[in-house]
């Protein structure tokens, strides 16, 4: 595709037509312009690198595509230009246009050299949405080769749909395939269809979202953080992991709700489980308790986006302001999928 300014423009039209506006503004919750001053300085390096601050500072492809998506949704395109110049320098491949997903400051390079699928589609999300907000021609070019990528090389059939693989190798063995439904970035589907024009994209949101349908276990009914997928469609929690709706299934009705797959068949399960203030931190989807501690403030942040469609200023601040860079980055990205989905 030859982009020009027109070109660039147009397609900004129709990324408006398919999804809210960069900032469509919540009057009832706290904006991410609000919030994101105080995670920016609390998370993000002079150098552009995003900390996990709970994980001995390590940073991950996930926390620069979130870094670069918040902040141009706040609208600091030096921070946004800084966080991206440092993932590209740092964390590309150098045979394949993916990314690393994770470097530690303790050696000062890649110690993981696979990528992880979601952190290439925020990266290449945040790119189209900065490229064609800013008119840059470079972002969009970015945006459409790691989209490209992405489709190409990590998605596949499975069990007769079409599934997003966690990463480039390690995940499929003996024809079963492992699939972690929170790398499905729902959202952003859109926006990379608008960047790489193909069916795969509505498909791949379609099935993904079928599969967080039918992959529930569990008391509460609950998808696992890691699911086995067998060549005849049978599903059950993977066997190299803990059996919990846990850390990582919990982005996964942040992401259905942002992308409008917020019925209550898609989200009354999370509701449900989630009811309770003193919810836990974690729900084991097998005999054994759940965890003993309750969860963050940027899990209560989802389950309030899910319930009220506004999670509260009371929550949102004492996450970004005190919690870790992940329950900061949970709060972050439910105020920004309740502003543009429109705060009901």
């Amino acid at each position: 595709m030859q982009l020009t300014r027109r070109t660039v423009l147009q397609a900004a039209a129709a990324l408006a037509a398919v999804q809210a506006p960069f900032k469509a503004g919540a009057a009832e919750t706290v904006r991410v312009d609000q919030l994101w001053p105080t995670y920016r300085d609390r998370f993000v390096h002079a150098d552009g690198r995003v900390m996990d601050t709970g994980n001995d500072g390590i940073s991950h492809s996930e926390g620069q595509g979130w870094g670069m998506l918040l902040a141009g949704a706040a609208g600091d395109w030096d921070a946004f230009d800084r966080i991206w110049n440092w993932t590209d320098a740092n964390l590309r491949w150098s045979g394949a246009p993916l990314f690393a997903w994770k470097w530690d400051p303790q050696t000062g390079k890649v110690v993981d050299p696979n990528n992880a699928s979601d952190g290439d589609i925020l990266i290449a999300w945040a790119l189209a949405r900065a490229g064609y907000f800013t008119k840059r021609i470079d972002l969009v070019e970015a945006a459409k080769t790691s989209a490209v990528a992405v489709r190409r090389l990590l998605t596949d059939q499975v069990a007769g749909v079409t599934a997003l693989l966690p990463g480039f190798t390690g995940f499929s063995k003996n024809a079963v395939a492992t699939i972690n439904l929170s790398y499905y970035v729902f959202p952003a589907f859109a926006h990379l269809n608008q960047v790489d024009p193909s069916p795969l994209w509505q498909t791949l949101s379609a099935n993904g979202a079928q599969l967080a349908l039918q992959a529930r276990f569990g008391p509460h009914g609950l998808p696992p953080d890691w699911l086995a997928v067998h060549p005849n469609g049978q599903m059950q929690p993977a066997k190299d992991w803990p059996a919990r709706f846990s850390f990582d299934a919990v982005r996964i009705p942040l992401y259905l709700y942002w992308a409008g797959y917020d019925s209550v068949q898609h989200l009354g399960t999370y509701q449900t489980a989630w009811a309770a203030p003193d919810a836990p931190a974690w729900f084991t989807l097998e005999t054994g308790p759940n965890a003993e501690y309750e969860a963050s403030n940027g899990v209560k942040s989802i389950a309030q986006l899910i319930k009220t469609h506004r999670p509260a200023g009371n929550t949102l601040w004492p996450a970004v302001k005190e919690g870790d860079y992940y329950s900061a980055s949970l709060a972050m990205l439910s105020s920004l999928a309740a502003e543009e989905r429109g705060a009901k």
